[in-house]
């Protein structure tokens, strides 16, 4: 039996009298990636930190690579992972100085190290700033040189923590495009926590979302969208009576009543159920201008999932 690359048990961690994170599980198969969604302070840093071994919790396990973490085993783990949690940088040291001082404490060989820290700068656009001190660098390209820290080493698990904060959309778009190659050629499995919503659905096979410490839903991406919007959805605008139309469809279909005028969205359990929509309202003197399929997204299930909890 495979064990999961990362596996989290009734996870619990207190700061004092506040529980930061509340008996929180969840497992990540080996190349896969898992997106941990919620907003900021609902505990996502301090579950990626206690998920890395950088904080020790108060309740629960984590097992990395098959072995449950401990004081012992932690700097071990630890060589096999890269992480990024903040942009804390050699300041007075150039980026180039900065992702070999790093892959030299990852134990990468000198003679390859060289050619290594070059396609990092490549991978994330700074080649023409490699002598460049960290300490002059922008926002984004200190995120850029953190997370180019975190996979210097081509870890087998990588830990990211808001990694397209500070990032334009071009860049943010590179660095998922980046991590699917990752994960394609080297097997890498990604644990990325974020509040950004942008990219994840071409990335994330499983989400978690949590809030104040607690993990509301967790699981595959298409089970929970189908789970909360199953059947076919679609969009129809048409020309013509509108209350009619919505009529017509209402009596095959089931009508998004709140939606605006100019369209009339509907779901069905049977795809077939559309041309028969298209049949009655021709028949009806009803032009049909488009049917256009809607495919709910992790955004949508992110907020749809948050508001159930503030209403419950």
């Amino acid at each position: 039996m495979t064990h999961p690359t990362v596996a989290a048990d009734h996870l619990t961690k207190r700061f004092d009298d506040r529980e930061a994170v509340s008996g929180l599980s969840f497992s990540v198969p080996r190349g896969q990636a898992f997106g941990l969604l919620g907003p900021n302070g609902s505990g996502k840093t301090t579950t990626i930190r206690l998920l890395n071994g950088l904080l020790t919790p108060d309740g629960g396990t984590v097992t990395l690579f098959g072995e449950a973490v401990t004081t012992r085993n932690a700097d071990a783990l630890r060589r096999r992972i890269g992480v990024q949690t903040d942009t804390n940088l050699y300041e007075t040291l150039s980026a180039r100085e900065n992702l070999r001082t790093w892959g030299s404490l990852y134990g990468i060989d000198r003679n390859s190290l060289d050619s290594r820290v070059d396609d990092v700068l490549d991978i994330f656009g700074l080649s023409d700033r490699a002598d460049s001190l960290a300490g002059e660098f922008s926002k984004g390209m200190r995120q850029k040189l953190a997370i180019g820290r975190a996979i210097i080493h081509n870890p087998e698990l990588l830990f990211l923590d808001e990694p397209t904060a500070g990032l334009d959309p071009e860049a943010a778009a590179e660095l998922i495009d980046y991590l699917k190659q990752m994960i394609r050629s080297l097997d890498t499995t990604v644990v990325i926590s974020t509040h950004q919503l942008a990219g994840l659905e071409t990335l994330c096979d499983d989400i978690g979302i949590i809030k104040q410490g607690r993990l509301l839903t967790a699981g595959p991406v298409d089970v929970l969208l189908r789970q909360e919007w199953p059947g076919y959805r679609y969009a129809l605008s048409i020309d013509g009576d509108h209350d009619t139309a919505r009529r017509i469809v209402a009596s095959l279909a089931t009508v998004d009543e709140s939606a605006a005028a100019s369209q009339i969205p509907f779901q069905t359990v049977d795809d077939g159920t559309v041309s028969e929509v298209v049949a009655m309202l021709v028949r009806a003197d009803i032009a049909v201008r488009a049917v256009t399929p809607q495919h709910p997204t992790i955004e949508d299930f992110y907020f749809t999932t948050l508001n159930k909890e503030a209403s419950a």
